[in-house]
């Protein structure tokens, strides 16, 4: 188990953070498996909450297991997909 990266945050990890410094871009997306000391892992509250640097975007690719409503079969969904339009 991989621990939140924010101090005195003791959450298990489920979300990876890069830093996309040339496209001004905040990519979230789910845990991956190994730890990369060049991004950040961090919790579901942290994650969540994450807002990018003035005229940064961010693009939340995590993935979601259950949406409320969702025909079954539907495939993968991510949080943009939930995100209005």
């Amino acid at each position: 188990m991989r621990q939140c990266a924010k101090m005195r945050c003791e959450e298990r990890a489920v979300a990876t953070v890069a830093l996309r410094y040339a496209e001004r871009v905040v990519w979230i997306r789910d845990l991956i498996p190994q730890r990369d000391p060049n991004l950040l892992d961090l919790c579901v509250d942290h994650a969540d909450r994450l807002t990018p640097p003035l005229r940064w975007r961010l693009l939340d690719e995590r993935r979601v297991d259950e949406v409320p409503g969702a025909a079954e079969g539907a495939g993968p969904v991510t949080v943009a997909d939930r995100l209005p339009a």
